[in-house]
């Protein structure tokens, strides 16, 4: 029992020193405290000597045994078993309390052995030590080795069968821990999936020694072992039938209060994967004597007491039903029912038990009803008139009762009763009972009706346990049995039964011997290994004597009962003279009528009388034609000879009344017909009411936003979209009421179930005149069955629990020496356990050892003797621990788990080998190919490099030649100059390179020309620049010259010089070359750019410039420009050079432009071009100071090298208007470059939703405005649909922190993989469109800041799934659990009965009341959450997950910021998650993220980085996410057989895992199915990234056993998998249930807009309080369904990454986040631009 560590009693510890001390010491003790404690605490009150020793000893009842507690032991747990009133305070009156003594030297205490094995010296006083210290500390289980030993305490002990014990033991090696009958059930479901052999648990011990509460309890954790896996209605039924036949078949008796009167063998079949599949329910000899007669102190069976002391009082008169002295059979002298209380309580477990295996209330009356008339029967009596001998039964009351009871005439109960018919071949003879006769008559009927109604209980819970496919499939099953028969008996006067029962037990100890003792010598024997025999006691020969053929003593009886003139002398004096000479028969005087069988539990007298009669009792035809005749039909089932027969003709009847019923309904239907068809509706009229939902619901799939029919649509059609949309929603997540119950009997599983109990039921035939079988004995279908059980249990592999009664008397916790060493010797413990200490508990073929232990063996190492042996002397192996035999290798259990321990650290050393070394190569290959690729790459940069120095060359030694002849012709006028310069760069002095800068920076330039060529020189200028010619600027290449105009233009006097000086190379390559340099210079390409790609880039660009022309079109520059901005270097790399001509524009053909060509201002400097301009052209260099602006009265500049106008600044273009009109994509739409705007991040889920809706506005009036969409507008279109998914998908982030930037890449990247090859051209115009848009709408969104007032910020409320438990607290996950045995409430301590609804938490097991809910103070311990968010984490790695997260960070911080950027920049990529990134900058990026994740800037790294980190965090925790505890879960969810059955499954473990767990799960797998979603383009299915996540989330918690892990892949990718394909459907669905709500809403919206079209509003405050005037109404009405439809949407987005199971969803989300009312407003205004 789990006492939470805050709960604190006050114990009165009552000293008994020799010194003088107080009379008690009131200590406060808490559940955690221990004996040590508590004495250490008195021992300080007290004042006592602390050098001393002192024991705290317990006692129980005044004048008891006093109970010394261990040093580690709780004594709380021992007050807490206490009774009630002696928990709070326990005076020494009350017998209840705890003394402390001081302890002497020689009283120490022994030492606990849990395993009989390990006692040094073996002996039945040093077991019999060993069992008693143990049960004197409530330690009532002990191994021997595998085998179990179990003292009945008489008393339920609640520490011992909670919940919290059967995950305690699970997946545990036996031995490991303390021993537990749960250990024992936990290894043979173990054993069974492991090696997929079938398991037998055997309980054998004498009656009382509690074999029927040991398998209840391994049914308990069995099925809660199946559980675990997948929770169906089978383990429900399996759990309800263990009560009810406790009920009809047990009784309590001198030994055992819940004595089992049948055997019982519980098959339990499971699907491989562990799943129970069904189960069967055989029995065995039913003691029907028990119904009529029993000893004083035994009682009859339990179900009359709890019917007649339970039944409420209309039962008690349905059922006619008296006081139990009132009836014969019950009457006894000392009968007193103490526990009234606990009858009542039992009647209401017996009722919930009967419903849980599937029996209605009418017929849970039958069956009360027929236990009534059984015991009316009994109070039925005869009397015999002395002259007429004529036999009369009365009284007359009770033959009413019986007769109302079973439904038969009262004249045909009597002549039952009294008359007896023999049928011959010619004659019917009728004869009257002897008043002897009569009465043993009316005893049978009671006997054989009883067992008739529990044979047809047990029919029908075999068919609620019944798997159909187990008739219809061959799929290969495994199964658990349990066998619990009845215990050895040896009572005061032992009959017919009890020879059946010990005989059954002779049996099972001689299985017990058999694989015990014989097979397992034999095989030391036949190796060949050194081995001393041990003896045992071999009881096959009273096996011999009692059922041999033909001299056997159930042969002679079915001999004797054949006889007619036999008697039970002539039998006994047949026994005595066949077996007089047999040692196991000792005869006794000739006057007794009784003889003795010497068994191995001791000698049994057994009296003969009446062996006979029950050996031959079966139903008397006369009763069989009495229930026959019966109203009720279930008497008839009862009384069936054939099952099947009777349901045939069941069916038969229930067609022929069917077939009348539709007969009579069919008539009475045509006259109501035929009286309605004047009344009915046309069916014009029909049509006319659903033809506007009719066409609403035709587009309901599609969106369509165009509004031209719109008005069409009435206003209520719009409250069927949304009440129909309800309704499904309803529908879909409400849970399906069954009317129809599941298993219904037919014709095919009738036979099947009946087959299955063939061998034990009550014969019910009435015999033919000509038939010559008899129906077989009792002693035959037994001893059939017991051949039938024996050969089912040899197939499997046994487990053997032996249990011990503790006193003859049934006192609680009551030791009795002298029983426990008589079963001690009978049942051979000694041997036993000797043979276990001694044997050998693993042993191997050759073949199997070097299998099992390949890794440890040499190389090429065979399965011979020599190279085990040598393994093992190499291991340094005790060799009395091992054998090697001719065949086999033998091993002790220890050295066998030493083994398997090296050979798996063997096997994981060779993968780390293996992955070394693949590592190794797969590097090398990667450095192979990039070594390749770099010599490629130089290669093609040295072909380049040449070809672009020649033309270089080329060049040069054209302007060296031009410049010699121009300076030869000038070397008169310049004299001054130095006579020797050299042609090329060193022509130019630095003299002359200053004024060449001054010149190009002064602004007056113009001036400083010769006056009467400057004109000219200025209109030649212009002239190139039209006709796309420029001067070519200075190159910055090394041995390069600066060809620009303006030196020319300085050095010579003239202009006709320099244009002569270029058409002297008009047609040759040079001109050519000279454009391109000054084409890529007017592009914004350095002339040092030399990349093949940059190269492939331009040429492309300049082919396409060449074919348009002239006519190219603003949309086509802003590209050019872009792009040509991409590639451009830093700004500190860039010369100073800032004049206009670099960009060279081709002036346009149009008037305006011929207009302005004689004016002294450019084109490009005008008003109008300027704005244009500055929407796309980059802005280059560095920022100057204001010292360096023109002057604006400078009216004669042409394109001047400076001029920063005005247009640059940012303030000239936020002063335009706002206003966005109707998006139109044309050749003159607008490029927006980087703004400051979109530095702004998103932090309210408010603005998410704005910009959700301000882009649906955007998309509707783009549909509706233009019909033909041209391909750019469609991408547009299609790109922007789907950016508004991805900002839903966002809705459920708590906290958004989500930058416009981040959202542009995501889009850009969209725009990319949507535009086909054509299209690539598209792709930045679309991008600029939409960045525009996006621009607008942030300047919205900053004045709404600036105008609306500052709101308090509210709470936000995470939309998701309720709590399982309302009353949950503290992270327990509580559920209503059914008790089956009773167990104890963790918090209060009292008990909770079977058949009890209680609450447990499913993670840690804790158990309570439902009121003790409130008294939960601690956490749970395997949900634990970090609740403190001032405490940050230190390490971001290889930490649980629920360090790193808290109340405001549901996920942890790493991994959301990783998901979130993979979201927005790496959904398309090729790979992800498959292809891994470079290791040194993950190493680099994972220092950042594991100190500050907040300062690491993700753009500077590789995608593929990315995502590697993603993976490493999840392979770092030190419990996955998936969690150990829930793997085999999982593991087993999976295995099941139906797809639903596999999804429920898995979801209901998922929502077993702790909050931190399943909200980063939650976040994981929807972040999975959106990179899913986009498989077209990364090429990542839901199953590829199943391969790759599994191995991270979904871990084996055995790393020991690396095959373990590896057998688990295909299972831990399907877990994995089924959650992300089942989230994907769930999404696609939520997103087209949000499609047809914006479609709703968006008929909604502009049926307001028609409608707010067609008034006249004189006040706008009208729109927000209408008036009460219809169509004021109205448009409310439209209003508060828009706002509903809003808030639907909101919420459907909200729960999109929600992973709670489907059935679970019946409640609609809280409206937190709904949108506002003026929001709504926004929504309805008619300006479609951003607010």
């Amino acid at each position: 029992m789990s006492i939470t560590d805050e709960e604190a009693r006050v114990v009165q510890i009552y000293p008994r020193l020799s010194q003088d001390t107080v009379t008690y010491c009131p200590l406060q003790v808490n559940a955690g405290d221990t004996a040590r404690a508590v004495i250490h605490n008195a021992v300080v009150t007290l004042g006592l000597d602390s050098s001393q020793t002192y024991c705290l000893l317990e006692v129980r009842k005044s004048g008891g045994e006093e109970r010394m507690l261990e040093a580690e032991d709780c004594p709380l747990e021992r007050v807490l078993q206490w009774p009630r009133g002696a928990q709070k305070w326990h005076p020494e009156s009350h017998g209840y309390y705890f003394i402390l003594q001081q302890q002497q030297p020689n009283q120490t205490s022994r030492e606990e052995y849990d395993d009989l094995c390990n006692l040094p010296t073996v002996t039945e006083d040093s077991i019999l030590e060993v069992l008693r210290d143990r049960f004197h500390k409530h330690k009532i289980y002990t191994y021997i080795s595998n085998i179990l030993i179990a003292i009945n305490p008489n008393k339920f002990l609640p520490v011992y069968y909670n919940p919290k014990y059967i995950k305690m033991y699970e997946n545990q090696p036996l031995g490991k821990l303390s021993p537990h009958i749960f250990a024992i059930a936990d290894v043979a479901f173990r054993a069974m999936l492991n090696r997929h052999v079938n398991q037998c648990i055997v309980i054998s011990g004498e009656s009382g020694s509690g074999k029927t509460e040991s398998s209840s309890y391994l049914i308990h954790c069995l099925t809660a072992l199946s559980q675990k896996t997948y929770a169906s209605g089978l383990e429900r039924t399996i759990l309800g039938a263990s009560p009810v036949l406790e009920a009809f078949g047990n009784a309590k008796t001198a030994e055992n209060n819940n004595s089992s009167r049948f055997g019982k063998f519980i098959q339990l079949n499971y699907l491989e994967s562990g799943v129970i599949r069904g189960a069967v329910i055989e029995k065995y000899l039913l003691e029907k004597c028990r119904l009529v007669s029993r000893d004083k102190k035994e009682r009859n069976y339990h179900v009359f007491y709890y019917l007649l002391v339970g039944a409420s009082k209309e039962e008690q008169e349905e059922f006619h039903l008296l006081q139990p002295q009132d009836y014969l059979y019950l009457k006894q002298e000392d009968l007193l029912l103490e526990d009234e209380e606990k009858l009542g309580q039992e009647y209401k477990r017996l009722h919930q038990a009967m419903e849980m295996v599937g029996f209605l209330a009418s017929t849970k009356k039958h069956i009360f009803s027929v236990l009534s008339a059984i015991l009316h029967l009994g109070n039925v009596t005869y009397t015999q008139s002395e002259d007429t001998e004529v036999l009369e039964v009365g009284p007359a009351e009770v033959l009413s009762t019986l007769s109302d009871l079973l439904k038969v005439k009262k004249e045909q109960l009597v002549k039952a009763l009294t008359k007896k018919r023999v049928v011959t071949a010619k004659d019917t003879v009728v004869s009257q009972y002897t008043l002897q006769e009569a009465t043993t008559v009316r005893d049978s009927m009671a006997k054989t009706l009883y067992s008739a109604l529990f044979d047809w209980i047990i029919l029908h819970i075999n068919h609620a346990l019944l798997n159909r496919r187990d008739m219809e499939e061959s799929v290969s099953c495994l199964s658990i049995g349990i066998l619990d028969m009845f215990g050895f008996e040896n009572l005061q006067t032992n009959s017919f039964e009890q020879l059946c029962i010990n005989y059954t037990n002779e049996k099972l100890q001689y299985y017990i011997n058999q694989h015990i003792f014989k097979l397992e010598q034999e095989d030391y024997v036949a190796e060949g290994i050194t081995w001393q025999n041990i003896s045992y006691t071999d009881n096959a020969g009273c096996i011999q004597l009692i059922s041999e053929k033909t001299t056997g003593l159930f042969d002679l009886l079915d001999e004797e009962s054949n006889l007619p003139q036999a008697t039970d002398e002539t039998l006994l004096d047949k026994l005595r003279q066949q077996h007089q000479d047999n040692p196991f028969f000792v005869p006794t005087t000739d006057k007794e009528p009784t003889f003795v069988i010497q068994h191995f539990a001791g000698r049994v007298k057994y009296l003969i009388k009446d062996f006979q009669e029950k050996n031959t009792e079966h139903m008397r035809p006369e009763v069989i034609s009495l229930l026959r005749s019966s109203e009720r039909a279930f008497l008839h089932h009862l009384v069936a000879s054939s099952p099947e027969a009777l349901f045939r003709w069941g069916v038969l009847r229930a067609t022929i009344r069917i077939v009348t019923v539709f007969k009579s309904m069919g008539r009475r239907r045509a006259e109501l017909f035929a009286a309605r068809r004047a009344s009915r509706k046309s069916l014009k009229d029909m049509k006319q009411h659903s033809s506007p939902l009719k066409r609403l619901s035709s587009h309901s799939m599609t969106l369509d936003f165009s509004f031209d029919r719109s008005d069409e649509h009435p206003l209520d059609v719009f409250e069927d979209i949304f009440t129909n949309f309800e309704k499904r929603k309803k529908n879909k997540g409400g849970r399906q009421k069954q009317l129809i119950p599941k298993n219904l009997i037919d014709l095919r599983s009738l036979k099947h179930v009946v087959g299955l109990a063939a061998h034990d039921r009550t014969s019910k035939s009435i015999p033919h005149p000509l038939q010559r079988t008899k129906p077989p004995t009792i002693s035959v279908q037994f001893q059939a069955s017991l051949r039938k059980l024996m050969d089912t249990i040899e197939t499997a592999e046994p487990s053997f629990i032996i249990c011990l009664r503790s006193n003859p008397e049934k006192k609680e916790l009551h030791f009795d020496d002298e029983l426990l060493l008589q079963q001690i010797k009978y049942t051979g413990l000694l041997q036993v356990v000797t043979m276990m200490k001694s044997g050998y508990g693993a042993k191997y073929t050759f073949k199997e050892f070097v299998e099992n232990f390949r890794m440890l063996l040499p190389k090429g190492a065979t399965a011979t003797p020599a190279h085990i042996t040598e393994l093992f002397k190499r291991m340094d192996l005790d060799k009395t621990t091992y054998q090697i035999g001719k065949t086999k290798v033998f091993l002790k259990e220890k050295e066998r788990k030493l083994l398997q321990d090296t050979h798996n650290k063997e096997v994981m050393r060779h993968i780390i080998t293996l992955q070394r070394w693949f590592r190794a190569c797969h590097l090398r290959l990667h450095f192979l190919q990039k070594k390749d690729a770099t010599m490629i790459i130089q290669r093609n940069w040295r072909e380049f490099y040449e070809k672009q120095n020649r033309a270089a060359t080329v060049i040069q030694t054209a302007w060296r030649s031009s410049l010699k002849k121009s300076k030869h012709q000038n070397e008169m006028e310049d004299e001054e100059e130095t006579p020797d310069t050299r042609p090329g760069r060193d022509s130019l002095t630095k003299r002359e390179l200053k004024r060449q800068d001054k010149v190009e920076h002064s602004p007056n330039r113009t001036q400083q020309l010769d006056p009467v060529n400057g004109q000219s020189a200025q209109r030649s200028r212009s002239r190139e620049k039209r006709e796309g010619r420029g001067s070519p600027p200075p190159l910055n290449r090394p041995l390069s010259l600066p060809l620009d105009s303006k030196f020319v233009s300085d050095d010579s006097p003239t202009s006709p010089v320099k244009s002569s000086s270029l058409q002297r190379y008009k047609d040759g390559d040079i001109k050519e070359k000279a454009e391109r340099w000054r084409e890529r210079i007017s592009e914004g390409e350095p002339t040092d750019e030399s990349s093949p790609e940059v190269r492939r880039r331009r040429d492309m660009r300049k082919d396409e410039y060449q074919r348009k022309g002239k006519s190219m079109s603003a949309d086509e520059l802003s590209k050019i420009s872009s792009s040509g901005s991409d590639s451009s270097p830093s700004m500190n790399e860039l010369p100073a050079e800032h004049d206009g001509s670099r960009f060279s524009l081709p002036p346009r053909r149009t008037n305006e432009e011929s207009g302005q060509q004689g004016s002294n201002r450019s084109p490009l400097t005008t008003p109008e071009r300027i704005w244009f301009l500055s929407r796309f052209l980059k802005k280059r260099g560095p920022k100057y100071s204001p010292n360096n602006d023109p002057s604006p009265s400078d009216k004669s500049v042409v394109l001047p090298s400076y001029t920063p106008h005005p247009y640059h600044m940012p303030e000239q273009t936020s002063g335009r208007d706002n206003r966005n009109p109707t998006i139109r994509i044309s050749r003159a739409t607008r490029a927006l470059e980087s703004n400051a705007s979109l530095d702004r991040e998103i932090t309210d889920p408010k603005e998410l939703r704005n910009l959700d809706e301000f882009l649906g506005n955007q998309v509707n009036d783009l549909q509706s405005r233009i019909k033909e969409l041209s391909p750019t507008e469609n991408i547009f279109l299609s790109a922007t649909m789907q950016f508004r998914e991805t900002i839903k998908s966002m809705y459920s982030l708590q906290k958004p922190q989500i930058g416009y930037k981040d959202l542009m890449k995501g889009y850009r990247n969209k725009v990319n993989t949507l535009a086909s090859p054509t299209q690539k051209t598209e792709v930045s115009l679309v991008v600029n469109l939409f960045q525009s848009v996006l621009d607008g709408f942030i300047r919205g969104e900053i004045k709404r800041a600036e105008y609306e007032p500052v709101k308090a910020p509210k709470s936000t409320k995470k939309r998701r799934k309720k709590d399982k438990c309302p009353d949950g607290p503290l992270d327990h996950l509580f559920s209503t659990y059914q008790v089956n045995i009773m167990q104890s409430c963790d918090l209060c301590g009292s008990y909770i009965w079977g058949m009890e609804k209680a609450y447990m938490c499913s993670a840690c097991k804790l158990i309570c009341h439902k009121k003790c809910l409130t008294k939960i103070i601690t956490d749970c311990s395997t949900r634990c959450a970090r609740l403190d968010d001032s405490v940050p984490g230190s390490l971001h790695f290889g930490v649980q997950v629920c360090v790193l997260t808290s109340k405001a960070n549901p996920v942890p911080k790493v991994v959301e910021l990783l998901l979130m950027h993979v979201e927005l920049n790496g959904l398309y990529t090729e790979g992800i998650y498959r292809k891994s990134g470079s290791t040194c900058r993950a190493r680099e990026l994972h220092q950042i993220l594991e100190t500050n994740p907040e300062g690491a800037c993700l753009e500077n790294y590789p995608i593929h980085t990315i995502t590697g980190l993603v993976k490493r965090w999840l392979r770092e925790l030190p419990d996955p996410l998936m969690t150990f505890s829930l793997y085999s879960d999982f593991l087993h969810a999976v295995e099941l057989p139906e797809k639903s059955e596999r999804i429920r499954a898995v979801y209901q473990k998922v929502d077993e895992l702790p909050p931190a767990n399943y909200n980063t799960l939650e976040r994981l797998i929807f972040h999975l199915v959106k990179v899913a979603k986009e498989e077209n383009h990364n090429k990542m299915s839901p199953s590829s990234l199943a391969i790759v996540f599994a191995p991270c989330i979904l871990r084996s918690p055995d790393a020991n056993d690396p095959f373990l892990g590896m057998k688990d892949v295909s299972k831990t990718t399907m877990c994995v998998e089924i959650l992300i394909s089942e989230q994907m459907r769930r999404y696609t669905e939520k997103m087209q249930n949000i499609q047809e709500l914006e479609y709703a809403e968006a008929l909604a919206v502009n049926q307001l807009k028609l409608r707010r079209q067609n008034t006249v509003v004189e006040k706008p405050s009208e729109l927000e309080v209408p008036k009460q005037i219809d169509s004021d109404e109205t448009e409310m009405t439209l209003i508060e369904r828009i706002k509903s439809i809003k808030q639907e949407k909101v919420d459907l987005a909200c729960r999109l990454p929600d992973l709670e199971q489907e059935n679970s969803d019946n409640e609609n989300l809280d409206s937190s986040s709904s949108m506002s009312t003026e929001s709504l407003e926004d929504r309805l205004s008619l300006d479609s631009e951003g607010q």
